[in-house]
């Protein structure tokens, strides 16, 4: 599912590159990504997610080489392959939660999916919000909002960065269920960074959930 050799990556400037060590994860399992901040857990989930390009050594996601694709290639296939829960939700305002969900397919020049919406509004129980607007929903709810965005174009990874964020002991818990429970029902893996060690523990804790220390 994922394998990287030689992986580094170096920001303009920078006068150190970032570097991982070798590492691969076979298909139906997780991965959690820890670290203190700056460490590069975020880059490595841009670099996972196609997001910066690979600039030392090889990276393989979900059975593809992202070194051999273009920049078009690439925009289609994270399109095709990912979805993303970032720690700022970026939910829209403009629009309704159901709205929100529609843009991944508008941004692929698809048509929207409501019924698929509807699936998901309803397995994450949040069916009853679909018409509300991201300032009218707790963060728990915003939080749902963008793992059911994440799941509209059903990946074969789900990545999420720092989960927890803003989120109390109970809430944490909680969002972590919802992550595990949808990879699963969803049958995709699921890649978190953190550096809290309330997700380490709970995470850390899993037979099924490889780690990666940065």
């Amino acid at each position: 599912m994922l394998a990287w050799q030689g992986l580094g990556h170096r920001y303009a400037g920078a006068g150190q590159s970032i570097r991982y060590a070798d590492f691969a994860l076979r298909g139906g399992r997780h991965l959690l990504l820890r670290g203190a901040s700056g460490s590069g857990k975020s880059t490595l989930l841009a670099l996972l997610a196609g997001l910066l390009r690979v600039q030392q050594g090889s990276l393989e996601v979900a059975g593809t080489d992202l070194t051999a694709l273009g920049p078009r290639e690439l925009d289609a296939w994270r399109g095709a392959t990912l979805g993303f829960v970032p720690q700022r939700l970026h939910l829209s305002d403009a629009l309704t939660v159901a709205g929100n969900l529609a843009l991944p397919a508008l941004a692929a020049g698809q048509r929207a999916d409501p019924a698929r919406a509807a699936e998901l509004l309803e397995a994450l129980d949040i069916a009853a919000l679909a018409g509300r607007r991201p300032h009218q929903l707790s963060v728990g709810q915003a939080q749902r909002v963008a793992l059911a965005r994440a799941l509209m174009r059903r990946p074969r990874l789900l990545l999420a960065d720092e989960p927890s964020a803003s989120l109390d002991d109970e809430h944490t818990v909680h969002m972590l269920a919802l992550l595990l429970d949808a990879a699963e029902r969803e049958g995709c893996t699921l890649v978190v960074a953190s550096h809290d060690a309330r997700v380490v523990e709970a995470l850390g804790a899993r037979d099924d959930v490889s780690e990666v220390v940065l």
